[in-house]
């Protein structure tokens, strides 16, 4: 009865748990990420990339942004047009920045 009760615990709280990860909806990036409509002209309009990473490093300079590219540069999503935070991925599923593991994670 002890084995019976122990595991009926343990399954309510692995089927509860697993039902938060999935159904809980994704947090995207805030508002502070996003690029002004001035700063978005301005590195898209430039076509030189190390003018574009000065562009985004300067943006970025007054964000908690530690990550960083292969080269040093900041994480951008050209798709949402916003600076990636720390933990920022673009998911193909919800097509938009989302953190990681936020979300499509049964585990």
């Amino acid at each position: 009865v002890a084995y019976l009760v122990v595991f009926h615990i343990l399954f309510v709280l692995f089927v509860w748990t697993y039902w938060k990860s999935v159904f809980t909806l994704p947090i995207q990036p805030g508002k502070k990420f996003h690029m002004s409509y001035a700063d978005q002209e301005r590195y898209e309009n430039e076509e030189r990339p190390e003018v574009q990473r000065q562009i985004l490093a300067e943006i970025a300079r007054k964000l908690p942004v530690y990550t960083r590219t292969g080269n040093g540069g900041i994480r951008f999503c050209d798709r949402c047009q916003l600076i990636k935070p720390d933990r920022c991925h673009h998911c193909s599923v919800c097509a938009m920045c989302v953190l990681k593991m936020d979300h499509h994670c049964p585990w």
